[in-house]
């Protein structure tokens, strides 16, 4: 059985699903330690002259991802937060093939309250992974109430899933200590995800947005 975990990014981009798709059981890392540098709290859209972050307002503390709150009472623009997002993604997108589609079922997921990161991240995922038709078991990590860190703690969900193979993604590479997943009889292979070429709303393809921009060019486009 393939495990893969992974922490719960805000508006993936199209490799966190293709990640998913190909793993039996996909573990959202709730419990790992917030960074206000990687994809958490934010994520890229297309714009016309490239690309632009979207972020969310958060209190950024060295706590676990799943206890960090939002701070809504940030604006942008002298708007709510979410409503500039759903601004945003409406001025970049309302041109393409596919936004219409998908339009009003995003913009419920922005307009409901959220107290923490967590909720708001896992009500976008739990979306997109249905509309990509991906039928993968979802799990938290903070269930299991693991106390051991890094490699260690990853080989402990595994063997807590009773799973044979850990899918890595490519960096780990450069930090897993490999060895200790073969002491313990687990395989690990590490995804090679090529991302797709498609049309976008502006010319130049640009790789890596949020799997949003693949959503509303191609519809229900598997990553």
């Amino acid at each position: 059985m393939i495990v893969a975990i992974h922490q719960p990014n805000y508006l993936p981009y199209l490799g966190f699903f293709d990640k998913m798709m190909k793993a039996d059981i996909f573990v959202i890392y709730d419990d790992a330690q917030f960074n206000k540098e990687d994809f958490q709290h934010r994520n890229k859209i297309r714009i016309y002259h490239g690309w632009k972050w979207l972020t969310v307002p958060v209190e950024k503390k060295p706590i676990p991802i799943n206890e960090i709150k939002i701070r809504n009472e940030i604006t942008t623009k002298n708007i709510k937060w979410s409503d500039a997002h759903i601004k945003y993604i409406e001025d970049e997108y309302k041109k393409s093939d596919y936004y219409l589609t998908y339009k009003t079922d995003l913009e419920k997921i922005y307009r409901k309250s959220y107290g923490k990161l967590i909720d708001l991240n896992m009500e976008i995922i739990s979306y997109l992974k249905d509309a990509f038709d991906i039928d993968t078991k979802i799990i938290f990590s903070s269930k299991f109430g693991f106390e051991s860190t890094s490699t260690q703690k990853l080989i402990d969900i595994v063997e807590a899933l009773e799973g044979d193979t850990y899918l890595s993604g490519s960096g780990g590479r450069n930090y897993l200590e490999i060895s200790l997943f073969k002491n313990r009889g687990i395989e690990v292979n590490f995804q090679d995800f090529k991302h797709p070429i498609y049309r976008q709303t502006y010319r130049d393809f640009i790789p890596n947005m949020s799997a949003i921009d693949a959503l509303f060019n191609t519809g229900k486009m598997k990553s």
